[in-house]
């Protein structure tokens, strides 16, 4: 008994040395792609004797992700950077034993090449005495990928050289530095200038002025911008309310500009939206927006007048959704620069070809008109933000119009 019980003792502790050899640590493969600031990792995490409980990512941002899981097979991970730079990317996966194999990857992102292709090459400015203006509502800091679509912007007005720019939903965070006057340091026209002098070396100059706030904590305002000298320039409530805390407030801003023919005017907007069949707080905004372009002009005497915006009314709206729109142009004082182009634009049922905004109620909202007048001709007009056009900067698409000054 004693030679067996020994030997079974030998065959005990014989089994028992898989159990001493080292634990493997886990294999990671890996490989990535880019797209703009978007980054986005592939592969695969495998652990020969054991399981990967634990995977994190140091995307080199300061910013670290950990996933729990007990299947690590089919690895796919996005992020998406605030700033176009050179970045190191540490990926540990761990096993059921605490071991863990670290991967890094240094990766290179930059903003998406802006591509011109599908603007229309008749928007382009050819000789003297052509002129481009946009119009664009910046939709208050709400967009995704925010710093790309900056760039984005940057690089339509800087590469083609647009000459008046008016914003819509142009804000601020009310709990951001002052950086002159009124204006933060995150203001959307302050970032947008900033970027045209440092990449296209152009200084445009703006004005902005704050409406109400949005999502209580926007404050949110419109603006107007150029590289020409501005030489006045004022902004006044044209709605009913007129308090910051109300969305019902809404504010207008004028800016006067030296051109060679002479002064420039041009004026942003948004109005508010008809809230029902009796309500005429609308008309009386753009009423009232008329009467500043006139009295602007007998003080000014411009060469011509320019009023942009969002207005939030769709001329193929049944009426009296639609009256605003009608109201801007009638007596044919002033004419929207886009139909002008495309007579169809009005035409029912709607085209979606010429909505400015999607969403729940799509439609032709936003625009460019110039008073009329003998020496100014509409050359062209596009709507440009668009997937298959330049791509998406807001929730709207904007209106980009081509002028000549017939005269000096």
């Amino acid at each position: 008994m004693k030679y067996l019980t020994f030997f079974l003792i030998l065959f005990l502790f014989g089994c028992s040395k898989t159990q001493d050899q080292p634990n493997q640590k886990p294999n990671l493969n890996l490989s990535f792609t880019t797209n703009g600031l978007e980054l986005q990792l592939s592969g695969s995490s495998t652990d020969n004797d054991g399981v990967v409980t634990d995977i994190s990512i140091n995307w080199g941002d300061n910013k670290v992700n950990r996933f729990s899981n007990n299947d690590f097979l089919q690895l796919l991970f996005n992020h998406t950077y605030l700033n176009p730079s050179t970045y190191e990317i540490i990926v540990t996966a761990t096993d059921d034993a605490g071991d863990s194999t670290s991967f890094i990857l240094n990766v290179v992102v930059d903003f998406k090449e802006t591509s011109l292709a599908g603007v229309k090459q008749t928007l382009f400015k050819k000789e003297a005495g052509e002129y481009l203006v946009l119009t664009i509502n910046l939709h208050t800091y709400q967009e995704s990928q925010q710093n790309e679509k900056f760039n984005l912007l940057t690089d339509v007005i800087g590469l083609m050289d647009i000459d008046f720019i008016a914003f819509q939903e142009c804000a601020q965070h009310k709990t951001a530095p002052v950086f002159e006057g009124i204006i933060r340091e995150d203001n959307m026209a302050l970032e947008i200038s900033r970027r045209l002098r440092k990449k296209y070396n152009i200084d445009y100059s703006y004005v902005w002025a704050w409406s109400h706030y949005g999502w209580e904590v926007w404050e949110e305002g419109v603006a107007v911008m150029s590289k020409f000298p501005l030489i006045d320039h004022d902004d006044r409530y044209v709605s009913t309310a007129t308090g910051t805390n109300t969305i019902s407030s809404r504010t207008v801003i004028y800016a006067a500009y030296q051109i060679p023919e002479g002064n420039m005017h041009i004026f942003s907007a948004h109005t508010h939206w008809r809230t029902s069949l009796n309500d005429v707080e609308q008309n009386r905004q753009i009423d009232k927006i008329k009467a500043m372009a006139d009295e602007k002009e007998v003080i000014g005497n411009p060469v011509f007048s320019i009023v942009c915006g969002d207005f939030n009314v769709n001329p193929t709206s049944d009426f009296p959704w639609s009256e605003g729109y009608f109201r801007m142009v009638r007596d044919d004082i002033f004419q929207d620069s886009f139909l002008a182009i495309y007579p169809d634009a009005n035409n029912k049922p709607a085209q979606a070809i010429y909505n400015t905004i999607g969403g729940n109620l799509p439609g032709r909202i936003d625009y460019i008109f110039n008073k009329v007048n003998p020496h100014l001709i509409i050359l062209d007009s596009q709507i440009i933000f668009t997937p298959g056009i330049i791509g998406k900067v807001s929730d709207h698409s904007g209106v980009l119009t081509k002028i000549k000054i017939l005269y000096k």
